[in-house]
């Protein structure tokens, strides 16, 4: 019998494993619903990866947000449609 070896893990394998998403398990919208002084998640059960794009032409990176159909929803009616690209989770 032939024994092997586990490849040692490496700080990025063990930062993959952090962070959330990535094992596609029960997600929550991460949408904020505090005020000025504290950040205050929505907590809803997540459906969409979603993408925007920046339009305030200082060419800010896009953002990715995971959110709720109620927050989608939200985001559409106060930001033009073109820059919002939604994946389903």
């Amino acid at each position: 019998m032939v024994k092997t070896q586990q490849p040692p893990v490496s700080d990025i394998e063990r930062t993959l494993v952090d962070l959330p998403g990535l094992d596609r398990g029960r997600q929550l919208c991460e949408c904020d619903h505090g005020d000025d002084e504290a950040y205050a998640a929505c907590g809803r059960k997540a459906k969409w990866r979603v993408s925007v794009d920046c339009v305030c032409g200082e060419n800010h990176p896009r953002r990715v947000e995971i959110l709720c159909s109620r927050c989608l929803r939200t985001l559409r009616e106060l930001q033009d449609r073109d820059t919002i690209t939604a994946r389903r989770l």
